[in-house]
């Protein structure tokens, strides 16, 4: 299957600077919400919003990411992009993560993949205090700089080792959406870290809980893994 790497101007929002602090609006349309779905054996990841149609494997050797020409998110139904179809259907799905609303088909580039679609069965509560981000998209964070998460009342404050990130959120079942971000502009060492997860901010989170104590989110774009932090 061709790889398809998305360019910065496919993934990201404009940036606009306002008084020392940058926002970042996400990828998608007002009004609907986005299709998350996700497969196993291979593991892949799909999102759709009225703006984009994005698909992955969850260790990133194949990325399609293409526009939603029809502006449409299929619940029940077809969508047919260039490389990307996806077919849904309100069937209940079981994955080893848990049970799904839905089950998705997807082809790309004529190699059909069966997964499950939609909101888990059961909800899921972050809770306040402060997370700890172990990695973005496998790398291992250093110990030498702030790399912390937090969920209060509607709001995500993310630090990856330098500026802050802010954004109002919705959890949905275990489907996590930031809204506009707003950050901080200092001059960083490294920014890898934060570009990524601004990045990967751009599209819904699938959440997957680990224990008690861990979560995994999960998109196309990246994948950021936590550890509640103990004091």
């Amino acid at each position: 299957m061709r790889q398809l790497s998305p360019g910065p101007a496919a993934l990201s929002a404009a940036l606009i600077l306002l008084g020392g602090c940058a926002t970042t609006g996400p990828i998608g349309g007002p009004g609907i919400d986005p299709l998350l779905a996700r497969g196993e054996q291979p593991g892949w990841q799909l999102t759709v919003t009225p703006a984009r149609i994005v698909y992955a494997t969850n260790d990133n050797s194949v990325v399609v990411d293409e526009p939603n020409t029809g502006g449409t998110v299929p619940k029940n139904g077809r969508l047919a992009g260039q490389r990307i179809q996806v077919e849904t259907r309100t069937q209940p799905c079981a994955l080893t993560s848990g049970n799904y609303a839905q089950t998705v088909r997807v082809t790309v580039d004529g190699q059909l993949r069966t997964g499950c679609g939609g909101d888990q069965s059961r909800g899921l509560s972050l809770g306040a205090g402060t997370w700890t981000v172990l990695s973005v998209n496998g790398r291992p964070t250093p110990l030498d700089r702030p790399f912390t998460a937090q969920f209060d009342r509607g709001r995500l404050s993310l630090q990856l080792g330098c500026n802050r990130l802010n954004a109002p959120y919705a959890l949905a079942g275990r489907v996590l959406s930031a809204g506009t971000v707003a950050k901080t502009r200092m001059a960083c060492a490294d920014p890898s870290f934060e570009e990524a997860g601004e990045k990967a901010l751009a599209l819904p989170f699938d959440v997957e809980p680990i224990g008690n104590d861990q979560l995994v989110l999960r998109n196309p774009l990246g994948t950021l893994n936590l550890a509640r932090t103990r004091s």
